[in-house]
Protein backbone atom coordinates (compact mmCIF):
# COMPACT_ATOMS: atom_id res chain seq x y z
CA UNK A 1 0.00 0.00 0.00
CA UNK A 2 2.93 2.37 0.69
CA UNK A 3 4.71 1.85 -2.75
CA UNK A 4 1.36 2.61 -4.55
CA UNK A 5 1.50 6.12 -2.53
CA UNK A 6 5.41 6.61 -3.45
CA UNK A 7 4.73 6.22 -7.10
CA UNK A 8 3.34 9.49 -7.79
CA UNK A 9 6.02 11.47 -5.54
CA UNK A 10 8.78 9.52 -7.30
CA UNK A 11 6.99 10.61 -10.81
CA UNK A 12 6.69 14.15 -10.02
CA UNK A 13 10.18 14.39 -8.75
CA UNK A 14 11.99 14.97 -11.77
CA UNK A 15 10.10 18.41 -12.26
CA UNK A 16 10.53 19.45 -8.80
CA UNK A 17 14.59 19.10 -9.47
CA UNK A 18 14.13 20.61 -12.48
CA UNK A 19 12.63 23.60 -10.97
CA UNK A 20 15.09 23.42 -8.02
CA UNK A 21 18.14 24.00 -10.65
CA UNK A 22 16.22 26.22 -12.57
CA UNK A 23 15.99 28.56 -9.58
CA UNK A 24 19.58 27.86 -8.86
CA UNK A 25 20.38 28.83 -11.90
CA UNK A 26 18.08 32.19 -11.80
CA UNK A 27 20.06 33.09 -8.72
CA UNK A 28 23.55 32.20 -9.78
CA UNK A 29 22.91 34.57 -12.87
CA UNK A 30 21.60 37.48 -10.64
CA UNK A 31 24.25 37.27 -8.50
CA UNK A 32 26.91 37.42 -11.21
CA UNK A 33 24.67 40.05 -13.12
CA UNK A 34 25.26 42.49 -9.40
CA UNK A 35 29.36 41.49 -9.27
CA UNK A 36 29.26 42.73 -12.87
CA UNK A 37 27.69 46.02 -12.27
CA UNK A 38 29.55 46.62 -9.08
CA UNK A 39 33.06 46.05 -11.25
CA UNK A 40 31.74 48.97 -13.46
CA UNK A 41 31.28 51.27 -11.05
CA UNK A 42 34.86 52.78 -10.64
CA UNK A 43 34.96 52.57 -13.91
CA UNK A 44 32.14 55.02 -14.55
CA UNK A 45 33.17 57.38 -11.81
CA UNK A 46 36.45 57.72 -13.77
CA UNK A 47 35.12 58.35 -17.23
CA UNK A 48 32.88 60.99 -16.04
CA UNK A 49 35.75 62.48 -14.23
CA UNK A 50 37.36 66.08 -14.97
CA UNK A 51 40.80 65.26 -14.61
CA UNK A 52 41.90 64.37 -18.13
CA UNK A 53 44.42 61.78 -16.99
CA UNK A 54 41.81 59.66 -15.39
CA UNK A 55 39.62 59.79 -18.16
CA UNK A 56 42.56 58.54 -20.69
CA UNK A 57 42.78 55.82 -17.49
CA UNK A 58 39.19 54.73 -17.77
CA UNK A 59 39.23 54.71 -22.05
CA UNK A 60 41.70 51.83 -21.20
CA UNK A 61 39.65 49.87 -18.35
CA UNK A 62 36.74 50.32 -20.34
CA UNK A 63 37.76 48.61 -23.15
CA UNK A 64 39.49 46.15 -21.02
CA UNK A 65 36.25 45.63 -18.69
CA UNK A 66 34.25 45.47 -22.10
CA UNK A 67 36.24 42.59 -23.31
CA UNK A 68 36.19 40.81 -19.84
CA UNK A 69 32.13 40.80 -20.12
CA UNK A 70 31.77 39.96 -23.22
CA UNK A 71 33.93 37.08 -22.93
CA UNK A 72 31.57 36.33 -19.28
CA UNK A 73 28.40 36.23 -21.03
CA UNK A 74 30.03 33.85 -23.48
CA UNK A 75 31.19 31.64 -20.77
CA UNK A 76 27.87 31.97 -18.95
CA UNK A 77 25.34 31.26 -22.18
CA UNK A 78 27.08 28.93 -22.87
CA UNK A 79 28.70 30.00 -26.90
CA UNK A 80 32.27 29.79 -25.80
CA UNK A 81 32.10 25.96 -25.22
CA UNK A 82 30.74 26.05 -28.57
CA UNK A 83 33.03 27.93 -30.14
CA UNK A 84 35.87 26.00 -28.69
CA UNK A 85 33.82 22.74 -29.19
CA UNK A 86 33.14 22.93 -32.78
CA UNK A 87 37.13 24.45 -33.49
CA UNK A 88 38.31 21.21 -31.60
CA UNK A 89 36.22 19.08 -33.25
CA UNK A 90 35.23 20.78 -36.74
CA UNK A 91 30.98 20.30 -35.62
Amino acid sequence: MALILLIPFLASGGNNISNVLSRIDEIAISISAVLISLLWIPIAFEFFSTDENKRMIARTRLKNAAIGTFIYVLAVSGLLYAIFNYIITGS
